[in-house]
């Protein structure tokens, strides 16, 4: 594949989004600026006539309505650096949609491929830098101070993203390889997210390789309740570490010392009680540490629902919501339907994981809308090449000359 500049300028940002390379932390705002940021800030500036590519759909419909609603609450509740993630948001967006007109499907694939082998690339050269203290990078009991990981969200996220990675990657030959990745990384990170991203994965690639449609989910279904039984079983008898990450007693310790999920989402529920129309971006956990009393680690409550009913309100999250079903029953043909089944995927992990602004899945929102876009133009195009190719019909005969 040939390289001009709007594949150059796609790998890279792919590659950046995937592989998070950070400049620099904030620990007040409990976030890092990574490479892509700065991406994300300078290349829409050479795409500027692209502009015309965007559409009244419910991604941009959201994404102004939570603008909006950013503006009008930082009058009472203030904002602060994590307040500008909508605009990275937007620039995600646009960057999607550019892309996606631009760069047809076989380019895609092979794009995508080109990502798998930055992140293969990425893990080989961490684990040789960390090659005395792996359990560290891997093991959940051990401290991970410092350590790079593929995304600056740490260990989870880059299961996370492992496993969203395969699906864009399946049909192709290496797919196994990136699914298998997935799979082995997030059982060593012991992420509950990533080992559901790669059991999605793979049952896709089952259920698209299928002889008999039956056949095949029967088997799924019964494999997995295979596992399950087997994983009950054993950790009854011994125990296993990643079955434990799915214990919601667990969830409910951490609970009593007021952190994790649950801890979160009572008080951003709390939170919402005194306002439901929204706090702002980048201001949820911050006002939910007021109200509460307490502090928090994360900087995001692990759920986008709640997230943006949290900072966007009401109005933002029916939009979201609006924005998800499109998605869910908008047809899809070629790579688009691989990245329908990444954003569903990441839609469905939504619910335990994520801040809802990562820049990855607005690019693929972006790029989604975009597809369907081009295939509309292009099918009008087609038609209009036909009714100009089509040839004359004959002239009637002249009845005066019978």
């Amino acid at each position: 594949m040939l390289i001009n500049r709007t594949r150059a300028a796609a790998v890279t940002l792919m590659a950046m989004i995937f592989v998070q390379v950070p400049l620099t932390h904030s620990t007040s705002s409990k976030s890092h600026v990574n490479v892509y940021h700065v991406l994300l800030l300078l290349m829409p500036l050479l795409y500027l006539p692209a502009v015309r590519y965007l559409k009244l759909n419910p991604a941009t419909a959201f994404i102004a309505t939570m603008m909006g609603t950013s503006l009008a609450a930082a009058a009472s509740y203030g904002g602060g650096m994590r307040s500008t993630l909508i605009v990275f948001v937007a620039a995600a967006y646009f960057l999607g949609v550019v892309f996606g007109r631009k760069l047809q499907d076989v380019e895609l694939r092979k794009i995508f491929v080109w990502i798998l082998g930055c992140c293969i690339v990425f893990i080989i050269l961490r684990d040789a830098v960390y090659a005395g203290q792996l359990g560290a990078v891997y093991a959940r009991s051990e401290g991970a101070s410092g350590i790079l990981y593929m995304s600056t969200g740490g260990r989870n996220i880059e299961a996370s993203l492992l496993a969203l990675l395969s699906i864009l990657l399946l049909g192709t030959r290496v797919y196994p390889i990136a699914a298998g990745i997935a799979l082995l990384t997030s059982g060593m990170m012991l992420s509950r997210a990533g080992l559901l991203g790669a059991a999605v994965s793979i049952g896709i690639a089952a259920y698209r390789t299928r002889k008999t449609r039956h056949y095949y989910l029967y088997t799924f279904l019964g494999i997995a309740m295979m596992v399950l039984i087997g994983g009950l079983v054993l950790s009854s008898v011994i125990d296993i570490p990643v079955l434990d990450r799915f214990n919601l007693q667990a969830e409910t310790q951490l609970e009593h010392k007021n952190v994790g999920r649950l801890a979160l989402w009572n008080s951003a529920a709390a939170a919402l009680e005194q306002n439901l129309l929204g706090y702002g971006v980048g201001n949820g956990v911050p006002l939910m540490e007021q109200i509460s009393g307490l502090t928090f680690v994360e900087n995001n409550v692990h759920n986008i629902y709640l997230q943006f009913l949290l900072e966007g309100g009401v109005q933002s999250l029916l939009l979201f919501l609006a924005l998800v079903l499109h998605i869910l029953f908008r047809p899809a043909e070629g790579q688009q339907r691989n990245i329908k089944a990444f954003l569903l995927c990441y839609l469905m992990l939504a619910f335990i994981e994520f801040s809802g602004y990562e820049a990855y899945f607005w690019f693929f929102v972006g790029m989604f809308y975009a597809r369907t876009d081009a295939r509309r133009a292009q099918a009008r195009i087609d038609a209009t090449a036909a009714r100009k190719a089509s040839p004359l019909p004959p002239p009637h005969p002249d009845p005066t000359h019978a």
